[in-house]
């Protein structure tokens, strides 16, 4: 583990700012503002990754596999388990995530393995990896919590949070829906109902979880905290036509 590489909180801003510029030169998008990133077209036509659906059957809850062309995956088929050796850059995704509701989860979880294709690519270094489902009534040895928040997979989650949410779109979306740069939180980790309403619709639009989309706002530093006498109910109407982005 000691020679294995990894990028910092900047260098992973520009690698995916950088490469979202390619894609977007290449489908015809450069300098537009896009309302959502689709993600499935960026994995399969930049970064010429195969994307499958299987019922994977490992016993840790793993919902997304890289694989390095090396590491056979258990799957399940017709019932039967069996081990399968997908090609290098094939990311399998548990069909699960294609049921209703899951959208935005498939999203971050697609984005999470190709950021685990992402890092492989540039350092070289990085085997197959299992993203697992985090269950919090499951009994976790230490290997098992290890693999779960080590540096690479915290690395892989902010990869797919810069490339389902870059930057100049969520500065669009907050500059649209809410006429500033960054979201006012008071001092009891309040948000107005306004704002609320306007978030949910951003992360909506986004196609990410509310979750998901705090934490890149978190990331981004576009969270400012006020004393709540700032607080203001004069935006508390929830407007009832949509706005163009």
């Amino acid at each position: 583990m000691k020679n294995f590489k990894f990028m910092n909180n900047d260098e992973i801003e520009l690698t995916c700012s950088q490469m979202l510029d390619q894609y977007f030169t290449s489908i015809g998008a450069r300098n537009k503002i896009l309302p959502s990133i689709d993600i499935d077209s960026f994995v399969m036509n930049y970064l010429h990754c195969t994307v499958v659906y299987e019922n994977i059957a490992t016993n840790s809850n793993c919902i997304g596999f890289a694989s390095d062309g090396i590491t056979k995956l258990w799957i399940s088929r017709n019932g039967r388990k069996r081990e399968v050796l997908y090609p290098r850059d094939t990311i399998v995704l548990d069909k699960y995530l294609t049921t209703p509701g899951n959208e935005s989860k498939r999203r971050f979880i697609l984005g999470h393995e190709a950021g685990h294709v992402i890092t492989s690519r540039i350092y070289g270094n990085q085997a197959a990896y299992y993203n697992h489902a985090f269950d919090s009534e499951a009994n976790y040895n230490q290997q098992l919590l290890t693999d779960q928040f080590n540096i690479y997979e915290t690395q892989a989650d902010r990869i797919s949070a810069c490339l389902l949410m870059p930057k100049p779109i969520v500065l669009k979306y907050l500059e649209t829906y809410l006429n500033t740069h960054k979201v006012t939180r008071y001092e009891n980790y309040g948000i107005s109902k306004y704002d609320q309403a306007m978030l949910l619709r951003i992360a909506s639009e986004m196609k990410v979880s509310i979750t998901t989309l705090m934490i890149r706002l978190k990331e981004l530093n576009l969270i400012e905290v006020r004393p709540l006498s700032y607080q203001s109910e004069s935006k508390e109407v929830f407007p009832y036509e949509p706005q163009e982005i």
